[in-house]
């Protein structure tokens, strides 16, 4: 089959981490991958070397008909079978370019996915274009029913597929390098993984860090901040340093950006947050937990689904440090249930998110829509349940 995807962020996320990770096995199962992107998108130095043919195009927003005309002559100029669309932007004028290779004679299966957790906004033209996916893949249950919410017409097209992990990369260095790649030299090491953004709330974690140091006596463990900020939020990462200066944490707490191959590294912390507002999967926990990490997660979305409570992991609630400090200071101070949560997060999270078994799903979809083409059969949409 000949796949484009679409995605026209500008950094890399767990979203576009999917987006990689899903063309990189597409093409290792043979199909040809078309990527749309945006003009110096970081997918394009990541997936260097891989043979993809790519298309950087505007992509600038939902009303960009210049890009869909654009996708639409790819899809006839290249005979694609398969379109995918990733970041709810993406979806309205990758529907449109569906609808116009529809009418020039080369119909393609759409399909979208849908890695955040916010609504989207139910209004005609999201109908109009979103109508013309074949299945709409949610990453979660949450993100799923809020999915079947906003498109009550088309809940039977909803279907759950979950991010996954390549657990052989997860935790794979021993504690002693991890530690010392990272140069973590305190007894304990707690970290927080994601982009640097309000929404992963590193400003609670920086706050909890203080009460930890300063009211529970944890003077020997280190704080990691890891992840990069894009330049809308390099406001938000200099008031974290501010934070942690006023709060006089900085002797303990670092930022240390962008790590490459992140997930092999993870063996180094004994405990990792997420106290993040919302989040439709979460990535970073996921790969956490199959590193044998304790994990200490908000309870909201897809973490709250991820996240067995005083199995798994501990929950806590949104918006709390105080909620959060407790947690940390509980995994802290009990070693042998450290491990006993690391241990059990690990068997769990490779069972349910297994990368082939998720792959095999998408993969499923596409090809089922690609053999009513070769059928001639008209492409309506179907419940793709139980795929």
């Amino acid at each position: 089959m000949k796949i484009l995807q679409v995605c026209s962020a500008e950094s890399l996320g767990g979203g576009e981490r999917h987006v990689m990770d899903l063309t990189r096995a597409m093409i290792g199962r043979g199909h040809q991958l078309h990527l749309a992107v945006r003009e110096g998108s970081p997918l394009i130095s990541a997936l260097a070397g891989l043979p993809i043919h790519w298309h950087e195009l505007g992509l600038r927003n939902a009303l960009d008909v210049i890009s869909a005309q654009a996708i639409a002559n790819a899809i006839r100029k290249n005979q694609i079978d398969i379109l995918h669309a990733h970041l709810a932007r993406d979806y309205t004028f990758c529907g449109v370019a569906a609808r116009i290779a529809a009418r020039l004679g080369n119909p393609v299966g759409f399909f979208i996915t849908r890695h955040h957790f916010n609504p989207i906004k139910s209004n005609p033209l999201y109908a109009w274009t979103i109508g013309e996916a074949r299945a709409l893949i949610a990453v979660s249950e949450s993100v799923r029913q809020s999915l079947a919410e906003s498109f009550p017409d088309f809940a039977d097209r909803v279907v759950t597929i979950p991010n996954w992990i390549d657990a052989g990369g997860c935790g794979s260095l021993s504690r002693e390098e991890a530690r010392a790649r990272l140069g973590v030299t305190r007894r304990l090491a707690v970290g927080l993984v994601g982009q640097i953004t309000r929404l992963k709330r590193q400003d609670l974690f920086i706050e909890a860090a203080a009460r930890l140091i300063r009211e529970r006596h944890w003077s020997d463990a280190e704080f990691l901040i890891v992840g990069e900020a894009t330049p809308e939020d390099e406001a938000y990462l200099n008031h974290l340093r501010e934070t942690a200066d006023k709060l006089r944490v900085s002797d303990h707490l670092r930022f240390i950006g962008y790590v490459e191959n992140l997930p092999a590294l993870l063996a180094a912390f004994d405990v990792v947050a997420a106290p993040s507002d919302n989040e439709a999967f979460s990535l970073a926990l996921v790969e956490a937990m199959a590193s044998g990490c304790a994990v200490v997660a908000t309870r909201v979305g897809g973490m709250a689904e991820i996240v067995e409570d005083g199995v798994t992991g501990l929950l806590v609630d949104r918006n709390s440090a105080h909620s959060l400090t407790v947690a940390l200071s509980r995994l802290l101070g009990d070693k042998p249930l450290r491990e006993k949560i690391g241990g059990v997060a690990r068997a769990s999270v490779i069972e349910r998110f297994d990368r082939r078994s998720a792959i095999d799903r998408i993969e499923q979809l596409y090809l089922n829509d690609n053999l009513e083409a070769e059928e001639g059969t008209a492409k309506t949409p179907r419940t793709p349940r139980g795929i």
